[in-house]
């Protein structure tokens, strides 16, 4: 092997994620993971093996998308790069285009210093944990030998094919005289959600969408919604936007100049999807991190939540297994099953909003009322090592003191973080200094475990 890297590149919770140019984001561990790709696709089958790239407009992403190219070429893959897209509509474009493999070059929310790769198959889903074993597998022992550089095939030609189908998607849509104010965190989306939502017949007033390299997420986008209220009420606009550098999450402020986040969003579509009969289950699928208060607005409608782990990822496998039409996070990430679609996707989950029936109206602001945020707190704890939490006995004391105070009127998460050396507390209850003290009980009860 004449090109390797000291460190195994191990998966995390949403693909490979990193500083850009240091393991596991350096080109010698990307012609190796890419190199592992073409070789696990090669197995799949004898058929051509066409790979789709895309990235949310970091200046890294170009010499990524180099050594990505390098390595599948050399396992007798052929590339397309679609350039400057979201997560979602790449996976899309995957999906419905005849390409076996879709990579997002991003790091989501991230700074522009970091970078990461996200692998999809060709039904536009991400690679399943046990797919990406196996990768991390053979690229212990890809062989890669550099051959120059090989040709890709500049295609953005290609995202009208996802534009089409969010117009077929909302058949109905007609945003004129409506306005909308987007800000693409000057990443991924900042093109194609000002596009789509003018094909509507939308007036868009743009923040944020204009990346150079280095400013996405510059204090800007769906971690920085805050940003945003002053235009929505200036330009008195129906709706704000606030992707992530990729887009497949946002953050809205309404047309009273409230933020509105994933909780409040769920809340508002489990709501009236339930009363048009399109909840499959009646049931609504969200994270461990969702806030108490979506299942307390969404019980009085018999809606209820199916829970699980933290990531788009878990959300996704469990709709597909209970064939459930919606689920989220609190973050942004909201799913909505369409023709057996799913994806997490910033600007769709604008377009479900302003699609409401009541809207046209009544604008955003009545879709969230009935829903109340109890107070959380997230307390991140800096770890060095990450051993089971159910093993560490003072920390759990510390959690179940806390649990038996709160009652039902609280809850407590913990967990590490899956791209992160962090562990992460949160706690809900019924007031904000109630949630602050619990939370630093167990917090300090984690820094001692593992000091």
């Amino acid at each position: 092997m004449t090109d390797k890297s000291p460190v195994e590149p191990r998966f995390g919770t949403d693909g490979l994620r990193g500083k850009a140019g240091e393991p596991p984001m350096d080109r010698a561990t990307l012609h190796r993971v890419s190199a592992a790709l073409g070789i696990w696709l090669q197995q799949a089958g004898p058929e051509q093996k066409r790979v789709l790239v895309g990235n949310d407009g970091r200046s890294s992403a170009g010499w990524i998308r180099d050594a990505l190219i390098e390595g599948l070429v050399a396992t007798g893959a052929s590339v397309t790069d679609l350039g400057l897209v979201t997560t979602p509509a790449l996976a899309f474009t995957t999906r419905v285009e005849p390409f076996v493999a879709g990579i997002m070059i991003s790091a989501s929310h991230n700074p522009a210093c970091d970078n990461g790769i996200k692998i999809f198959d060709g039904d536009g889903a991400k690679l399943s944990d046990e797919a990406e074993r196996e990768i991390e597998e053979l690229t212990a022992v890809a062989a890669f030998k550099p051959s120059g550089r090989p040709p890709c095939r500049q295609r953005p030609e290609l995202l009208l094919a996802y534009e089409e189908f969010l117009g077929q998607s909302f058949p109905g849509l007609d945003l004129q005289g409506r306005t909308i104010v987007v800000d693409g965190a000057n990443g991924g989306g900042s093109q194609i959600a000002p596009t789509v939502l003018r094909l509507f017949g939308a007036e868009v007033v743009t923040r944020a969408c204009e990346p150079d390299g280095e400013n996405i997420n510059q204090g800007v986008g769906a971690l920085h919604p805050e940003q945003l209220v002053d235009a929505v009420r200036e330009h008195e606009a129906v709706l704000g936007l606030c992707l992530d550098g990729d887009g497949d999450r946002g953050i809205f402020v309404d047309d009273r100049g409230e933020v509105r986040n994933g909780d409040d969003v769920m809340a508002a579509l489990g709501r009236h999807l339930s009363a048009a009969g399109a909840l499959p289950g009646d049931t609504v699928v969200a994270t461990v991190m969702s806030n108490l208060g979506l299942k307390k607005a969404l019980e009085p409608h018999g809606v209820s939540i199916h829970t699980t782990p933290v990531g788009d990822r878990s959300v996704v496998q469990a709709m597909r297994a209970h064939g459930f039409a919606l689920g989220g996070e609190q973050s942004g990430h909201i799913i909505v099953a369409r023709d057996g679609y799913h994806a997490g996707d910033g600007l769709v989950t604008a377009l479900e909003l302003l699609a409401l029936p009541s809207v046209l109206e009544h604008g955003t602001a009545p879709l969230f009322e009935g829903f109340r945020r109890y107070p959380q707190l997230l307390l991140n704890i800096e770890v060095s090592a990450k051993p089971e939490l159910e093993g560490l006995e003072p920390v759990q004391r510390a959690v179940r003191a806390v649990e038996a105070d709160l009652g039902d009127d609280g809850r407590v998460v913990l967990r590490y973080s899956g791209t992160e050396n962090l562990c992460r507390v949160m706690v809900e209850g019924p007031e904000e200094g109630v949630v602050q003290r619990h939370a630093n009980s167990i917090a300090d009860a984690v820094r001692e475990a593992l000091s």
